[in-house]
This record gives structure tokens, sequence and C-alpha cells, in this order.
């Protein structure tokens, strides 16, 4: 029998345990909220105070799943006015770090270097081009029409930000940039001084040519030029001034915005947009502005701090970060130690605690020496006390057992009665199965990858071994003790072959 007649009979349009990858998982979304485990509450804390959440856990543990959970509620949840970004792709991010320290791209120990040069500045760096790109692109598309109300403050900081952080497939730098000026209100044009500068020149030189040409051809003037040696040497000073005016602005503004978007080293950005940004400006706003410096961590802060006051001005309440898949990434190659160095400069209290900032790190297990191997100088640093972490996310039998009945729910036809059978886990076992040995065995594989892939195996070994012609009340369409203990075997083996490998 074919699988797909299989679940016919059950009433299931699809194979609810096909999907290992929880970012593909098409079933996971129609799960109802409460099927997660029962840490994700501690983990998710409050969107009125936001702060920071750490887990660990092993690979298939569920971690992806808490994230995507969390960004279903963050977006659900309408009086929470959080504003989430997903920092789940690094290979772009340290590429870019590689090339700013200009290294080759391969070699034996180069993934070392580059991680171990990316710095938390880096990461603050990375978080505020994903938030930045966002909220650029929900104003320019006109989401938000309070930001037309913004302070000047706010709205140079907003354009500044966006010049030096804005990465898109969809926009260039340059039509993002046109479409929030415009958004925002944001005055274009050139600075009073460059202004001055150009008519001074341009004035000085009308003036001197017109004295030429009348003292050549004798025509009579208002005023005195006979004394041309005087009058030249005034008119070139005038050209002078008036191309100091001109030219000193906007070499000071080049200057600034070149070592600013130096600093930035994981986002290529050309230094032009926020050059012009710098002229328009009055001088007091100018010099209000936060711009990065080298690999600060401070002006960092400030220019977070300022990203999160830009938010609760267009509504929200909160910044959320959501971090996760760091061993998927091609430079870190899931190594330990790699991984570690990638991820040690974000445990740090000033960041963790940092005010309107709920930085969500989901972790791989490997990770948790970070935490409780950590020195006593070390956890006064983190302070992870006053973060909620979850140093092991551990499933229980019956949890798995739930969720996966929720998951069979799922993909049943809309409408179908919640007793008719195949809405319940067990109904898929013959009588002489126990639940509690389904639980056991659920228990022991521990992660919500291998337990309900041993599921799926299950359901389509069994399946296959059946004829076509059973009726709709024979006892064969459910599965047998001796079918149970035999893959229960297998994959209690092949989870204990997992782990040592990857975990």
């Amino acid at each position: 029998m074919f699988p797909h007649t299989w679940r016919h009979h059950w009433a299931l349009d699809e194979d609810p345990f096909v999907q290992e990858d929880a970012d593909k998982d098409t079933v996971l979304a129609r799960v109802p909220m409460e099927a997660v485990h029962s840490s994700f509450d501690r983990l998710y804390g409050s969107t009125d105070t936001a702060g920071p959440g750490i887990v660990f856990g092993e690979k298939g543990s569920g971690k992806s799943s808490l994230r995507l959970a969390m960004k279903r509620r963050l977006k659900d949840d309408e009086d929470a006015r959080a504003f989430f970004v997903e920092y789940i792709e690094f290979d772009s991010f340290l590429t870019e770090a590689r090339k700013a320290d200009r290294l080759p791209p391969s070699g034996p120990k180069t993934a070392r270097r580059v991680v171990e040069r990316f710095l938390l500045a880096d990461h603050i760096d990375a978080m505020l081009s994903l938030g930045v790109t966002k909220l650029a692109d929900e104003i320019a598309d006109g989401q938000h029409p309070s930001a037309q109300g913004l302070s000047k403050k706010h709205r140079a900081s907003l354009v500044a930000l966006t010049s030096l952080y804005y990465r898109s497939d969809e926009r260039s730098g340059a039509e993002v940039d046109k479409s929030l000026r415009k958004a925002v209100k944001q005055p274009s044009g050139r600075s009073f001084a460059k202004q001055l500068g150009v008519f001074l020149g341009v004035a000085t030189g009308l003036l001197l040519g017109g004295a030429v040409v009348a003292s050549d051809f004798d025509i009579k003037l208002p005023f005195d030029v006979e004394n041309r040696a005087l009058w030249i040497a005034l008119s070139v000073s005038l050209l002078v001034l008036g191309a100091l005016l001109a030219w000193v602005p906007q070499l000071t503004a080049q200057r600034r915005a070149s070592r600013a978007t130096k600093a930035v080293r994981i986002v290529p950005r050309d230094p032009d947009p926020l050059t012009g940004l710098l002229l328009r400006l009055p001088t007091s706003v100018r010099r209000d502005l936060a711009l990065p410096e080298g690999p600060a961590v401070g002006t960092r802060l400030v220019l977070l701090q300022r990203f999160i006051a830009i938010l609760r001005d267009v509504g929200y309440k909160s910044f959320w970060v959501l971090m996760d898949r760091i061993d998927e990434a091609t430079v870190l190659s899931g190594q330990a130690d790699l991984m570690r160095s990638f991820v040690e400069s974000l445990l740090e209290h000033r960041l963790l605690q940092f005010e309107g900032l709920a930085l969500k790190l989901f972790l791989p297990i490997e990770l948790s020496r970070l935490y409780l191997g950590a020195t006593p100088d070390e956890q006064k640093s983190m302070r992870l006390d006053k973060a909620s972490s979850i140093p092991e996310l551990r499933w229980t039998g019956q949890e798995l057992s739930q969720v996966a009945a929720q998951r069979l729910r799922a993909v049943r036809p809309e409408g179908t009665p919640v007793d008719q059978a195949g809405g319940k886990l067990m109904d898929f076992f013959a009588d002489e199965v126990d639940e509690a040995d389904v639980r056991e065995a659920l228990s022991e594989l521990g992660t919500p990858r291998l337990a309900f892939g041993f599921l799926g195996a299950l359901m389509a070994e069994h399946a296959r071994e059946l004829n076509d012609d059973l009726g709709e009340d024979d006892p064969a369409w459910r599965i047998p003790q001796r079918r149970f203990e035999i893959l229960r075997a297998s994959w209690l083996d092949r989870a204990r072959g997992l782990r040592r490998a990857l975990n």
C-alpha cells in the first residue's frame, strides 16, 4: 500500500512528520500556539519589559521551533508592539569582515582569524543593519505615517543609520535614501556655507570679468577699476574665500562619513549619502549626531539607543533580536571552539540588559560551557542570573506525544471532528501497544526531530507492508507491537550515534 492511501484512510492530507527543518516546516505554522515546550513562557518573558533569554539545546531539540513560535506570537499580539528581526544568517556578515581584514578566502587559519576578530561592535552592527533595513523599508512603504512627526534629531539619526546600515536586495541605498527623506520630510539641498561659497565664487568671477572687459573697451563703470592689480588681488581673495566656504565643509563631511562607513566593516556602503546628510544638517544637529568610531562599543550602544528611541516614536515598544542557527554558518562549520569565540562577546551584561532590547539567543548545547563553566569574574560580566536561561532544552515523552497529536490534527481537513479516528496518536497503534511504552520511546529519543522522524518512519514502514484491499474496520490499519519494538530499537541506536557525532 502506498503511504498516501494509508494516510487517506486516517483523513490525513499530508505527512505530519516529514519535515525535519523547522524553517521549512509548513505544518508547524498550523499547530496551535499552546503546543510548545513548557519553558517557552519563561524564555519569552514580557513584551512590556523586554529582557534577554538564552536557551541551550542539542541539534533537533526544537530551538528553531521555539524561535518561530516567538516570532509568531510577536506578530499576532497587537498589544505587544514589538519590533523584531531574526539574526540567523551569518555568512554574509562574516565574509564582509574577512574582506575588511584582507584575509584570503580560504586557508587553514582563515576561519579562526575571522571569528576572533569579529567583535561585539560587529554583532551590534549586524543587529542594527537588520533592524534599520526593516524599519526603513516599512517607513518608505508608508506603514508609519507618524514618522513625519519625528524630531529633527531623530530624523537625522534615522537617515544617518540608513546611510550606514541599510542592506537589501529590493532597494538600492540611493532609492531608500530618497524615499525615506521624503517620508520623514528630511530636507535636501546644500548647506548654507556651501551656498555662500558658490555665490561668492560666481559673483566675484562675474565682477572680475566685467571689470576687465570694461577696462579693455573703455566702458565706464560706477566704481573705480583703474588699480587693476588691487582689484585682481581682491577678486582672487574673494574667490579663495568662496572656494574654502564651498569645499572645506565638503571635505570635512567626506572624511567623517568615510571614517564612519569604514568602521562598519560588515556592511559595505558608499559614504556619499552620509556625506550629503552631514552637509545638509544644521551645525547643532550635526554635532549631536552619533556615528561609529572604529571598533568602539560605546558609540554602537549610543546608536542602538537612538534606534530604539526612533522605534518608540513610530509606535513600537521594544527591539527584539532572535539569534539562531549559529551551527549552520559555513565559516563556523559547526566547530565548538569557533562558535564559542563568535558568541562569547554577546554574553555581556551591558548588552543583555540594554534598555528596550530583548536579545533572545538559541544556542547549540556545545556552548553551554560558556554558562556552566564560567569563572566568577566571567559570571559577573555576563550576569546571566538576570537573564531567562535554560541550560538544556529537554522534552518529556508526554510533551512530545501532545505535540505529535497537534501535528496530526493540523494536517486533517478543516472541520474534521476531533474525536474521529486519527485525531490522537494512540489511534494509530494496535490495542496491544501500551501508551506508556510509546511515551517512553519518545522520551528516550529526546528531541522533536528524532521523535517525529521515528513516528513518520514507523507509519511509512507499516503502510508499505499492507495490502490495498483492506476493509475500513480491518485492525491491520493500526501499527502492531512487533513493528513498534523493531523500529524503536533501530531509532534508539541511531539517536545514540547521532548524539555522539553531532553534539
